[in-house]
């Protein structure tokens, strides 16, 4: 029997109605709000899981949005970048340079004010050095049992119905993960797919890893028409945040 203690639910609330309902599917706010009410009402811990893109950044990183949380009786949220994989993604909705630095210096800036405790997937990565996927801190194990070094990289060489866990962790795609940690010494940089241009591509070859989206494969090219040029406008924004933590 597998038993999980301490458990504490994350909720996903992407910021205000029009902005989750449009996204998720008209109710779905609501229903959040109500499961949040009930959560407090018992006196249940719980925390809050947000997606922060071109569009929706400046809520997501505002005083509002930070004291909805409070108010609603959440501990803690976990803020993640707008990922672009698979074949359907909007390139367009990840975050520009300036926008990401934007709910950086928010998210800092509200830490030391507000009570709630906040990480940010990406711009956080200094905290736990680095990149934490490919079974450093965590892996990824689909619907259909393939074991992916990240939820959002959807690349494997093993079956977690034909392998055990620990194999899985000596497969190639995990071993060039364990090699290549961390992927830049700049923790702004921490990605291989989003940050470090072509890295990602690199990886999956030398493994010969395979695409594991069945609904529409994604080959490693194509995701990075998308990434790497994200990646070489975020570098020179990067290194400067970086630096100036440095002095």
């Amino acid at each position: 029997m597998l038993r999980v203690k301490n458990f504490v639910p994350a909720i996903s609330l992407e910021g205000f109605e029009t902005a989750n309902d449009s996204r998720r599917g008209e109710g779905c706010y609501e229903n959040v709000k109500r499961a949040m009410e009930l959560l407090k009402k018992h006196k249940l811990p719980f925390g809050i899981s947000t997606c922060y893109t071109s569009v929706n950044y400046k809520d997501i990183a505002s005083d509002e949005f930070f004291d909805l949380m409070i108010d609603s009786g959440a501990l803690f949220c976990w803020f993640f970048h707008y990922m672009p994989v698979g074949n359907g993604a909007v390139k367009e909705l990840l975050p520009t340079p300036e926008q990401r630095a934007y709910v950086y210096h928010q998210i800092r800036k509200f830490r030391s004010e507000k009570p709630i405790f906040t990480m940010d997937f990406q711009n956080d990565a200094q905290y736990v050095g680095g990149c934490i996927a490919g079974g450093r801190r965590y892996l990824h194990i689909n619907a259909k049992g393939d074991v992916e070094p990240c939820v959002f990289i959807h690349y494997s060489n093993c079956n977690i119905h034909d392998t055990t866990l620990l194999d899985a962790l000596r497969s190639p795609l995990f071993q060039a993960y364990h090699d290549n940690q961390p992927f830049n010494e700049n923790m702004l940089r921490p990605c291989p797919m989003l940050e470090n241009a072509g890295r990602i591509q690199e990886l999956v070859k030398q493994s010969k890893a395979v695409n594991t989206d069945y609904e529409s494969l994604e080959d490693v090219d194509h995701l990075l028409e998308k990434t790497v040029p994200y990646a070489k406008n975020w570098k020179p924004m990067a290194d400067k945040l970086w630096n100036e933590q440095k002095k």
